[in-house]
Formats: C-alpha cells, sequence, structure tokens
C-alpha cells in the first residue's frame, strides 16, 4: 500500500480492479529505486567535492533521494487517469523533465565507475600542465636576466632584480675600444718593429732594397737607428702598451663581474620560477566534480573505447532514472485509469449539477431581495409624494391665511 501510494493510487478506486495491485505495487517500487539511485549519486558527488564533512554525506543524500521520489511521485500521479488520445501531449514534458533529472543523476555515476583512470588522467594532466608551466617560465626568464619580448611570454615574465645587462652593455663597450686600440698598437708595433730591422740589417752589413751592405755603425746606420726610435717617441708606443695593459685588465674585471652577475640573477631567477611552481603546484591540490569531468573528456577522446562506455553507462543510468515515466508510458492506459476517469467525470458532472443547484437557490434568494428592494424603493417614493403633497397643501393653505390677513390689514388702513 506505501508502494502504492508514492504513485497516487487510490485504494478505493483500486478495490473496483483488484488485478491492477502488482502493477501499481511495482511501479511504486521503481519510484523508490529511483529515489535510492539517486541519494547514492548524491552521496558520490559530495565525496568527491571532499569539502563536506562524511556525518553530513548520508543525510544529504537521503534528502536528493526525497526530492527525487517526490517528483518522480508527482510525475507518476498527475498521469493517472489520462485517456489513449491525450497520452502523447500529457507524457512528452514529463518524460523530457524526467532525462534533464537523469543527466543530473548519471553523470556522478559514470564518474565514480572510471573513477581510477580519472584520477590517474587528472594526475597526468596536472603533472604536464606544472611542467610545460615551468618550462615556459624558463623560455621567458633566460637565467642570464635578459628580456624575452616573445608576445607569448607576457603574463609569464618575472621580476629578477638587479640584471647583468647594464654590465654587459660596460663589457661590450670596453672590449669594443680594447679591440681597437690593441690594432693601432699591433700596426704600430709591426712598423716600428721594420725600422727596427732596416736599422739592425743595415749595421751588420746585409744586402736588400735600402741598405749599403756596408758593416759597421755608419750614418746609414745611425739615420735607421735613429729613425726606429723617433718613430717609438713620436708614435708614443710605450705609453700605449701601458694603455692596453689597462683596458686588458677592466676588461677582465667586467667580465668577471658580468660573470657573477650573471650567477646571482640565475640563482635569482630560479628561485623565483621554483616559487611560482610551487604556488602553480598549490592550486591544482584537490579534486572538483568539474576536474573530474574534464578528465573524462580527455580519456574519452584519447580512447574511443572509453567514449563509447561512457556514453552507453550514461544512457544506460538516464533509462533508468526515466524508468517510472517510460513504464507508465509504456504501460499503456490499464483499467485503474480508465476507473480514475470515469470518477473524475462523474465528479465533474456531480460539481456541474451542484454548482447549477446552488445557482438556481442563491437566483431565487437573489431574485426575493430584489423585488423586496423594488417593493421598498416605491414604499418610500410614495411616501415621498405624499409628504410633498401635504407639504404642499400646508404651504398653500399658509399662503391663503397669510393673504387674508394683509388683505384685512389693507383695510384697517383704508378705513382710517
Amino acid at each position: 500500500m506505501v508502494l502504492r501510494r508514492l504513485v497516487g493510487v487510490k485504494e478505493d478506486i483500486l478495490d473496483w480492479v483488484p488485478e491492477e495491485r502488482p502493477r501499481y505495487t511495482r511501479l511504486g517500487l521503481i519510484v523508490l529505486n529511483t529515489g535510492v539511485l539517486a541519494g547514492f549519486s548524491m552521496t558520490i558527488a559530495m565525496a568527491t567535492v571532499g569539502a563536506v564533512s562524511p556525518w553530513l554525506l548520508v543525510p544529504l543524500g537521503l534528502f536528493w533521494g526525497l526530492i527525487i521520489i517526490t517528483v518522480d511521485s508527482w510525475l507518476i500521479t498527475s498521469t493517472n487517469g489520462s485517456s489513449r488520445h491525450g497520452r502523447l501531449r500529457v507524457f512528452a514534458p514529463r518524460l523530457v523533465l524526467s532525462v534533464l533529472l537523469g543527466l543530473v543523476i548519471a553523470e556522478p555515476l559514470v564518474l565514480w565507475v572510471f573513477g581510477s583512470s580519472i584520477t590517474a588522467e587528472i594526475k597526468e594532466f596536472r603533472k604536464a600542465e606544472v611542467e610545460g608551466y615551468q618550462s615556459t617560465l624558463r623560455v621567458c626568464n633566460p637565467a642570464t636576466g635578459g628580456l624575452n619580448q616573445d608576445p607569448a611570454c607576457d603574463g609569464y615574465r618575472l621580476n629578477p632584480g638587479d640584471t647583468p645587462q647594464a654590465l654587459e652593455s660596460q663589457l661590450e663597450e670596453a672590449t669594443a675600444i680594447r679591440d681597437r686600440a690593441k690594432g693601432v698598437l699591433v700596426d704600430l708595433d709591426a712598423k716600428h718593429a721594420e725600422l727596427e730591422r732596416l736599422a739592425r740589417d743595415e749595421c751588420a752589413g746585409r744586402a736588400g732594397p735600402g741598405l749599403t751592405a756596408v758593416p759597421g755603425e755608419g750614418g746609414e746606420c745611425l739615420r735607421n737607428r735613429a729613425k726606429a726610435d723617433q718613430f717609438r717617441v713620436d708614435n708614443q708606443i710605450e705609453r700605449l702598451h701601458v694603455e692596453q695593459l689597462g683596458l686588458e685588465q677592466k676588461v677582465t674585471d667586467l667580465t668577471d663581474q658580468v660573470a657573477r652577475s650573471r650567477a646571482g640573477a640565475a640563482v635569482r631567477i630560479g628561485e623565483d620560477i621554483t616559487a611560482k611552481v610551487e604556488e602553480k603546484r598549490a592550486n591544482l591540490v584537490g579534486v572538483d566534480i568539474l576536474d573530474q569531468v574534464s578528465a573524462m573528456g580527455r580519456v574519452a577522446d584519447r580512447d574511443l573505447f572509453a567514449e563509447v562506455a561512457q556514453w552507453v553507462l550514461r544512457l544506460l543510468l538516464v533509462a533508468l532514472d526515466c524508468l517510472p515515466v517510460l513504464t507508465k508510458l509504456m504501460g499503456g492506459t490499464t483499467a485503474y485509469d480508465e476507473q480514475v476517469t470515469r470518477q473524475l467525470e462523474g465528479a465533474k458532472r456531480l460539481h456541474d449539477k451542484h454548482m447549477h443547484v446552488h445557482e438556481n437557490r442563491d437566483g431565487v434568494d437573489l431574485e426575493i431581495q430584489m423585488r423586496q428592494s423594488d417593493r421598498k424603493l416605491r414604499d418610500r417614493i410614495a411616501a415621498m409624494t405624499a409628504t410633498d403633497r401635504a407639504n404642499s397643501a400646508r404651504r398653500r393653505i399658509d399662503e391663503a391665511a397669510e393673504i387674508d390677513r394683509l388683505a384685512a390689514e389693507l383695510e384697517r388702513r383704508g378705513g382710517r
């Protein structure tokens, strides 16, 4: 009896068709099973969220199951007594509502069935996401402290503090100055060496172009030596060598500073990247139902069998959730429905007659009241008319008396 009450069956009507009792008992059991399935689905969904106390899971599941039982009970009860001609119009919106509820109930169960694959997919996806984030940070923030201008690095650039770029610019400038000075000095050294060689060859008496081949410190020998010495003095070769050593030392010092600055920047950038990666990893802690749905989608995209299996399971669960309405729809119009229809029609006819009786009775009362009102109106009008006539007669009498009095008064005055 309790199960039949879930689907709105009235026992006094069912007593006329007792053969229908097993059908509606099983229909009530289907509604109850759907509610239990919905409660189990809600419990799984809440357990997935993880932010709810375990002691609240069972009451929440029971509450959701009660809601689904109530809705399914209304869906079935509202179709009792439906005729054959209007069944599609009656059942179509209820079936749509059942499908929507079925999808809500089925999804947590689908995720629960594929739980192990989903959990593994979430771990791998988050690992790849963290690694990709770390790789992007490293590309957009070179260890040298340079600035990556790639538009793809927008939002990934860090602020490492002091960078070696200023020292690198100084090193480039110092290196260029040193190289230019070295080139000039090498050219001067070569020319001075050539003059020194001519002087030595002349003094040694060697034969060759521009040489006298006369050994000894003669005039040409002394002139060539003096020319070489004068070239060295005029071009300040010794000073240039000292300056060149200073430039070399400056380049060496700047190179050491740049190396230290790069090492410091690399350490700071590495620490900043590590901190960002740890923050990213901390933000990915915890799994909610949206993460599971996304993971299920990725698993299905890679594996055709998984995609087919999850849809088959989902449709099966939706069908189970729609089973109360489907059972009622596929069962056709039962003898109980016909009894309900006849009772509803009889109740409607009785109600119409009852309303007609009340209308007639109330109409008679109103008609009497209207006649009484009309009679009172006529009596009051007659009374008012009589009063007006009496008042008019009284005024005429008063006017005649006043005329007689005035006439008598005039006569008295005329006699005098």
